[in-house]
């Protein structure tokens, strides 16, 4: 089975905002913060594997494989983003371990 055209579109904007620095935007006041999250994170690829799965493991799709929750999906990778750099941040609610499974 492919992925879908709706996902990977979905998938590329979440990566692009992440990259370029302007997940904010998208997410709120998650990461409202005076760290820039880009350049705190660069180097930590196992952190970055974690993002993606939260992400991935939360979208979900309908039986032709249109993105359902795509703001959903991005707005829970954001509150590990800001978690990872702001250890006084409580995920609310908090993650569930299907969320945070890093599937090889």
């Amino acid at each position: 089975m492919k992925l879908s055209n709706d996902f990977i579109k979905h998938l590329r904007l979440f990566v692009y905002y992440y990259t370029n620095g302007t997940l904010q935007f998208r997410v709120g006041d998650i990461l409202d913060i005076d760290i820039a999250y880009k350049e705190v994170l660069i180097n930590d690829a196992s952190n970055m594997s974690l993002i993606i799965a939260i992400y991935m493991n939360n979208i979900e799709m309908d039986a032709n494989g249109i993105v359902l929750n795509h703001e959903h999906a991005m707005k829970r990778a954001s509150q590990q983003i800001r978690q990872a750099i702001d250890y006084t941040y409580n995920v609310e609610p908090a993650f569930e371990c299907w969320e945070l499974e890093l599937h090889n």
